[in-house]
């Protein structure tokens, strides 16, 4: 057991590739997908309010269907630009639903990942405002995941955020890596986005929560 243990430590450190995951032995938990799942509706530009360890203090996604085919785009540092978002520096995930009964149920696959396909769940959104996503892949003995909740802007209200993190909470899943993201990091084409946001909407309900 002791040797299985030291190999896998090895090879996580191996394969870790800059991700913002947390570790675990066994199968990948269960996290049930919201009912009804509409990639269509769920598509464009979202906010990363928290995030699993974070390696970045700026994360934005961007989901489209191109030509039938489901893609994630994930960019560090910076807004994706929506007008043409594949030209924006990051990752692509291609999309793939495992069962069409549970459309929000997804396998996701990265160019810069070793392992091959994750599992992706859509648990908590109402496609407008908020969204939550939870990534899991096995790993010989074990597994790696990660938890993101999403915004529509770059802000959140406590309340919402709450809501994400206790439905994750629900399923067994252990919170306390959230990561608080600082929009203000995020830079578009214009200058920096949460300048950007607050200055035309005068809002006060940005969200500058404590990890």
């Amino acid at each position: 057991m002791q040797i299985h243990l030291l190999f896998f430590i090895a090879f996580l450190n191996l394969v870790r590739i800059n991700r913002a995951d947390d570790y675990g032995w066994g199968e990948c938990p269960k996290v049930n997908p919201v009912s009804n799942f509409d990639f269509t509706k769920f598509s464009g530009l979202w906010y990363v309010i928290q995030k699993f360890d974070l390696s970045s203090p700026c994360w934005t996604y961007y989901f489209v269907n191109q030509n039938g085919i489901r893609k994630v785009i994930q960019s560090q540092n910076q807004t994706i630009n929506q007008s043409e978002p594949e030209k924006t520096p990051g990752n692509i995930g291609t999309l793939e639903i495992v069962n069409a009964t549970e459309p929000g149920f997804m396998s996701v696959r990265f160019s810069d990942n070793i392992l091959g396909k994750a599992d992706y769940t859509v648990y908590f959104t109402d496609y407008e405002n908020y969204g939550a996503i939870f990534r899991c892949q096995k790993v010989l003995f074990g597994h790696r995941r990660s938890a993101t909740i999403l915004s529509r802007q770059p802000y959140l209200t406590p309340s919402l955020r709450n809501q994400a993190r206790a439905k994750l909470i629900s399923f067994g899943i252990d919170t306390s890596s959230f990561k608080s993201v600082d929009p203000m990091f995020c830079k578009n084409p214009t200058g920096v986005a949460g300048e950007t946001v607050a200055r035309r909407n005068n809002t006060q309900e940005w969200f500058w929560p404590e990890n």
